[in-house]
């Protein structure tokens, strides 16, 4: 391993050429199929790695028996994972598996221990510099954990469902620092959609009803249903070919709500810049969709039921 390719990744950046040197004699490199497992949660913590391409789906079951596993983290390529290995070898807390093919480097504990045993001054840095990065993982783990603790309240709360869906979007937009921000759902007596939450964004009558028709970039997604993270609409297909509605920005991230495939509405967030969203936004609205398409479900039939009611009482009295 070239000493300099080591510099590709963040938190190595920063680090003298002397202890890139030692680390670079240090790693070993391997490649990764798609769904590939690193590590498996319960193995022994042995080691830890850096991405130099692809993404690494950070994974933990549900339960402890259970076969299901819930996505905690997406890492690009330039982070790290697997770090505690390195200060205590206790098991994996959860999974590493690859998302799309990767190369990593791996980083041994032994390798490490015989790195510090040469220079004290390279596994203090390494630690150090893990150290300061650290804190950008821990202030998007307490912002999720935000988010998901005010929907479950909501679902579990609300009376209604717009308190609901105004819950979801405030709190996803805060946690993702977006711009702009819609949440569609599917209007039960049409193909139309209906409009029923929305933060920072004004619309005119044409737009409003633009949206309404599913027209635009929201087109592609509602023909083919799936979470969509575009980086630049102006350059991205099939969005740079959408006919454009007025109120677009440069980057989107959208994902349906959906329950056993029934399509039920769209949590559509919007950014100024290029790139504004990443991975672990699209993880964290794509949770918080599956968390809320039942109770939005739910809701929809009181709705309905509602609207039967009082459309049968107008009806007695005449």
């Amino acid at each position: 391993m070239n000493p300099e390719e080591l510099k590709q990744i963040a938190v190595l950046r920063t680090m003298d050429d002397d202890v890139l040197a030692g680390l670079a004699a240090a790693v070993e490199e391997k490649d990764y199929a798609d769904r590939q497992t690193v590590f498996a949660e319960g193995d022994p913590g042995d080691s830890m790695y850096f991405i130099v391409r692809g993404c690494i789906r950070i994974e933990k079951r549900a339960q402890a028996a259970s076969a299901v596993h819930k996505t905690l983290a997406v890492l690009e390529a330039s982070d790290y994972f697997g770090e505690m290995a390195l200060l205590d070898q206790k098991p994996r807390s959860a999974s590493a598996v690859a998302a799309g093919g990767a190369t990593i480097l791996r980083l041994s504990k032994a390798a490490f221990d015989q790195m510090q045993g040469r220079s004290s001054v390279a596994g203090m840095s390494l630690l150090f510099s893990m150290i300061r990065t650290s804190s950008e993982r821990i202030r998007r783990l307490s912002a999720q954990v935000v988010v998901y603790d005010e929907v479950g309240k909501a679902i579990g709360e609300s009376r209604d469902l717009q308190t609901l869906l105004d819950v979801i979007l405030q709190q996803l937009a805060s946690a993702s620092a977006a711009d702009w921000g819609l949440l569609l759902l599917r209007s039960q007596f049409s193909d139309l959609l209906e409009l029923r939450s929305r933060i920072n964004l004004a619309l005119s009558s044409e737009q409003a009803e633009a949206v309404t028709k599913g027209q635009g970039f929201l087109g592609p997604v509602l023909q083919k249903p799936g979470d969509q993270l575009v980086a630049s609409l102006h350059d991205e297909e099939p969005f740079k070919s959408c006919a454009r509605l007025g109120f677009e920005t440069a980057s989107l991230l959208m994902s349906p709500i959906t329950v056993e495939g029934q399509f039920l509405g769209l949590i559509v967030l919007g950014g100024n810049e290029r790139g504004q969203f990443d991975l672990n936004a699209l993880n964290l609205v794509r949770g918080v969709a599956r968390q809320a398409a039942q109770a939005i479900l739910n809701a929809r039939h009181r709705e309905e039921e509602a609207a039967r009611s009082r459309h049968s009482r107008q009806f007695v009295r005449f």
